[in-house]
């Protein structure tokens, strides 16, 4: 018979107490396996917690959903029951002879028509908060931009914004501010450039308006270009004639407004009267061009406003150029450059190189009535609306109030005045500290100088 073989292989399952657990082979650990890649979804997060709210486990406690609250309106910084009194209706009463010389966008002046003074005040927070701060300041006209001024493109209005801006729009009798089409003029976005650029500032130019448009806005002011290098004035004239005539094409109603401009004798265009009058000749509905004068721009680029006599004759070439018809609007700012400097530096009014006679004659030139008149001035940086509009505030009072002084006596008065109004600017918004340069070491050069002067000092 024959003898059974014992293997020294142990049998899979065999328990610890085996006899023959000693002989057993050491088995080899397992090879180290390199662990899958994770997997990742390709959902957003916002698409997996949608799925996981649909899931149906009674373990895991539903994710409370977020409520999005609208935003008060009106913002209670811009509360109108703030406002203050309404400033515009002159003591000094223009004579109602000579209403509508700016082409009729104003209604007749029968004496007590206020003039429509105000600011470039903020629309953030929508178009609608731009009356609001408006009415905070007292004013009476108002420009704002429509959308940001450094973007190309913005996402469309919403319905109930341009519904908020109809409705502070209706006169006070039915509910609203009291602000006519003629009171706002809207300024254009600082990228347009329809003097080489065309295509790009063009559809930028075009949703500028139809801006204006889808919120009732009459007027639209712009800063006309640039040859940049790149041409001709006269190509330049052109090519911006061909943007306004085919807006009007597109987008109807609004009024273009062309705005002069600093730098004259450079690439800029609207520097001269003469660049104005020349874009005015190719544009097809004349009725639906005008100009906006920056006295600021006027004064930089060499024409003289500071007496009466030099505003005069300032005003009387406008008229001789481009036409006193085409008036539609006027930027106020003094300027912290001299006459000619071409540099476009705004001040508050009268503290600065033109002077506050200037702004007297404006305020008393019947031209102005029923037109936009918008300070530009510098105001206090401050996040609360009062303070930062305070400035423009005072300013406005201070138009009016040398408006109503005679001539005979503004002389007697002018320095008395200034004196008092420079010290409550500065109480508002001090003026800034000019940096003093920063001191820099010594080149090898200047101690190589400055070496041998002594040595020759010492000799």
């Amino acid at each position: 018979m024959a003898r059974a073989i014992t293997s020294a292989v142990p049998k899979r399952g065999r328990s610890a107490s085996s006899p023959l657990t000693d002989l057993e082979p050491e088995i080899p650990a397992p090879m180290a396996v390199k662990p899958k890649r994770a997997f990742r979804s390709t959902k957003t997060k916002k698409e997996e917690d949608k799925e996981n709210d649909n899931c149906e486990d009674e373990s895991t406690p539903a994710k409370k959903q977020r409520v999005s609250k609208a935003k008060a309106w009106p913002p209670a910084e811009l509360e109108p029951m703030l406002h203050l009194p309404r400033q515009g209706y002159p003591t000094f009463k223009l004579p109602s002879s000579t209403a509508c010389l700016n082409g009729g966008i104003a209604p007749p002046n029968d004496g007590s028509q206020p003039m429509l003074l105000g600011a470039h005040v903020s629309a953030a927070g929508g178009p609608a908060t731009a009356l609001l701060r408006a009415g905070l300041a007292g004013a009476n006209g108002l420009a704002l931009f429509v959308k940001s001024q450094r973007q190309w493109k913005s996402k469309p209005y919403e319905e109930d914004t341009m519904q908020r801006f109809k409705e502070l729009m209706k006169s006070k009798e039915e509910g609203g501010m009291g602000y006519g089409p003629e009171s706002i003029l809207v300024h254009g976005s600082y990228l347009i450039n329809l003097g080489v650029k065309w295509k790009v500032s063009y559809e930028c130019f075009k949703d500028d308006i139809a801006r204006c448009h889808q919120l009732g806005i009459k007027l639209y002011n712009w800063h006309p270009g640039s040859t940049v290098g790149a041409c001709t004035k006269e190509e330049s004239f052109a090519l911006i004639a061909k943007a306004i005539n085919q807006v009007h094409k597109d987008v109807p109603e609004v009024i273009t407004v062309i705005e002069n401009m600093a730098n004259a004798g450079s690439n800029i265009v609207g520097t001269a009267w003469s660049d104005l009058s020349s874009i005015i000749e190719l544009v097809e509905d004349k009725s639906r061009v005008r100009v906006c004068i920056d006295t600021c721009h006027t004064f930089a680029a060499g024409y003289d406003i500071r007496t009466r006599e030099t505003y005069a004759e300032t005003m009387r070439k406008f008229d001789e150029v481009v036409g006193n018809k085409y008036l539609a609007g006027v930027h106020l700012n003094d300027s912290k450059a001299d006459l000619g400097a071409n540099k476009d530096l705004h001040e508050n009014i009268g503290l600065g190189k033109i002077g506050l006679t200037a702004f007297r004659c404006i305020m008393r030139d019947p031209l102005m009535a029923g037109i936009p008149l918008v300070l530009e001035t510098p105001a206090p940086d401050s996040p609360i609306p009062a303070e930062h509009l305070s400035i423009w505030t005072k300013e406005i009072a201070l138009l009016y109030e040398i408006q109503a002084i005679e001539d005979e006596e503004w002389e007697v008065k002018k320095g008395d005045i200034e004196e008092r109004w420079r010290k409550e600017r500065d109480a508002i918004n001090p003026p800034k500290e000019k940096k003093k340069p920063v001191a820099r070491g010594k080149t090898k050069k200047a101690k190589k100088a400055e070496d041998e002067g002594c040595s020759h000092d010492e000799d």
